[in-house]
Parts: C-alpha cells; structure tokens; sequence
C-alpha cells in the first residue's frame, strides 16, 4: 500500500452525564456552560436511550479495509474515508460517558457494562470507599478513566479527560491520506501549532479537506479560516504549478524565498485568471527544517448545501426547541 497519514478533524462532540443527584447534575452545568452539546441525566433508562441512539458501537469500519481499498485504488483520489463534514448529526455523536458510581438500582459500572459496546471513552465518578471497584474496573477495560468526587481538582480533571476523549473521538473519523498528501499536517508539530491556534482564536471546529490539501476551521459564530501546512515537497510542488499555469514570475520567486504563502482556496495551486489570491506571511514550524504554516481568515466560502458546521446545527436546535 501507499504510505497514509491520518489527517486532523475537530468538532464539538456529545457527553453523556448520568447522576442519580440533580444538584451535582447541576454543579457539574455550572462548570461547562457553554457546553451545548453536553446531555445531563438522572434516569438509567433515558441516559441509556440516548446513548443507544447517538453512540457508535464497536471499533468502527475501517477505511483501510480490504474492500474500501479496492474502491479506493478503482476511484482514485488522495484519502480515503467519508467526510465528516457531510454527517450533519456528527456533533450529537457520544464520544464520552461520565457516570456516577454509587446510584440506586444499577450502579455506575453495571450501567457501563450495559453500554460497553459503546465507542466512546467511559469515565467512573467515585467516592472514597468506592476506589477498590474503579481500579478493577480500569484493570478490567471496562472504564479508561475515574475520578473521585472529592477530589478538589475533579473538574479540572474532567475536563481535561473529556478534551482528550473529543480529540481521540475526532482523530478516527479523520480522512486518511495516501500517497503522502497531507503529511505535513500529520507531523505533531504541525498538529500542536494547529490545537494551540484553535485555543487563541477560540476555533471550535475544524477538517481536513482532501481537494484543497487544507484545514478550513470555524470559530463558534461560523466565521471561516484556511490553515495550510507545507514541507519542502509542498512548496516545490506548489512553485512548479505556477510555473507550468504560466503565473508570474515574481509570485514563484516571493515563494521560494518563504517570504509569502498564498491562499489559493477553493483550489488547491495557483490556477490562471484567479480572481482572489490571500497572501499569509509563512511560519517555521519550531523544530523542522522548511515546515510552514499560515492561518487566513476567509468569505464567501459557498460550502455545498450538505455541509453542516456547528454554528447552523445550533441555531437549528435551538430553533426546534423553541417549536
């Protein structure tokens, strides 16, 4: 097979909290008030309903596998796997599951049990008698995480534990790309420029996208930027495509100095007669020998109609909510 790499993707993911004390429910709202797709419940059956409903079970289909492969060598093309940003019920997805131990009836790992077909990441809420049971559990495979409610750092904790389990829920939807297209987003330290850039501009979402070999990202309101990525075979590859559509001279020698790096959304490379090229100034990645990247806020995008980011899925739920 060709050499693949695992492209980025992030989206606002579900969390299933399941309390049998609708004030620690609410303690634990108060922490993450801006979580809208956090889902708080008190009832087995209803927690379990929705899980049921919104959870994928088991470890996934493989886009590697041996016949998404065949279509895949029969198609073309430079990754492999469905696109997540035309899965408008993506962002209902249960990436992670925090219950509570010591409830009535079925306690927290006998409800996990029920569900640990689940994928998704499985987080035990403990009291300190309860801890011997959690560890069994860990041991077990039946929970990746717990943590004590009387811990003073719990939220922290928690929060930090749900980060990792949206970024590991995300990163197996990613496409995959083959052939080495794509590599220089597979690189960590490109990964790690990207998540601390989602962190400043407060970027919510975020997609690897195979025609443009670039990340468009969304903030909460569904303003739009470009994120690109290019090693020395990206920048060689995009200087020689200037040259061959007949583009200006200036434009390749500006770029082979790393003194710009255009934007040429929605294409990939320059093409003749371009109406609107962005010029991002190029940023070294610490660490590498001619790794840039650039961010460039963009309008206008004129995302196809099946394209559903997390800004209109909102207002869509807060809509019917109101019917």
């Amino acid at each position: 097979m060709s050499s693949i790499v695992r492209q980025p993707v992030f989206y606002p993911v579900s969390v299933v909290f399941l309390d049998d004390s609708a004030d620690f429910l609410h303690a634990l709202r108060g922490f993450f008030p801006n979580a809208h797709t956090h889902h708080f419940f008190t009832s087995q059956p209803e927690a379990r309903a929705f899980i049921e409903a919104h959870g994928a079970s088991g470890a996934g289909h493989s886009p590697m596998s041996g016949e998404a492969w065949s279509e895949f060598e029969k198609r073309g093309g430079n990754a492999l796997g469905q696109d997540v940003m035309a899965d408008a019920s993506r962002f209902a997805d249960v990436a992670a599951i925090v219950v509570d131990y010591d409830m009535p009836g079925q306690d927290g790992l006998e409800f996990l049990d029920s569900v640990k077909d689940a994928n998704c990441t499985r987080i035990l809420l403990t009291g300190t008698a309860d801890e011997s049971h959690a560890v069994d559990a860990f041991n077990a495979g039946l929970i990746h995480f717990y943590l004590k409610k009387s811990d003073p750092g719990m939220t922290r904790k928690l929060a930090q534990a749900l980060g990792n389990a949206q970024r590991k829920f995300c990163a197996g939807r990613g496409h995959i790309g083959v052939h080495g297209v794509g590599a220089a987003y597979a690189d960590q330290r490109t990964a790690e420029v990207l998540e601390a850039l989602a962190q400043r501009e407060r970027i919510v979402e975020y997609y690897w996208r195979p025609e443009q070999n670039a990340v468009l990202t969304f903030d909460a309101a569904g303003n739009a930027g470009v994120f690109l990525a290019w090693d020395a075979h990206d920048w060689a590859a995009q200087c020689d495509v200037v040259t061959d559509e007949g583009g200006p001279a200036a434009l390749r020698d500006e770029m082979e100095g790393r003194r710009i790096m255009p934007v040429f959304w929605p294409n990939e490379a320059y093409r003749p007669g371009m109406e609107r090229v962005e010029f991002a100034v190029p940023q070294l990645v610490a660490g590498t020998d001619d790794t840039h990247v650039s961010w460039t806020r963009v309008d206008g995008l004129g995302l196809a109609p099946e394209f559903v980011i997390y800004q209109k899925w909102l207002l869509a739920q807060r809509d019917s909510s109101v019917l």
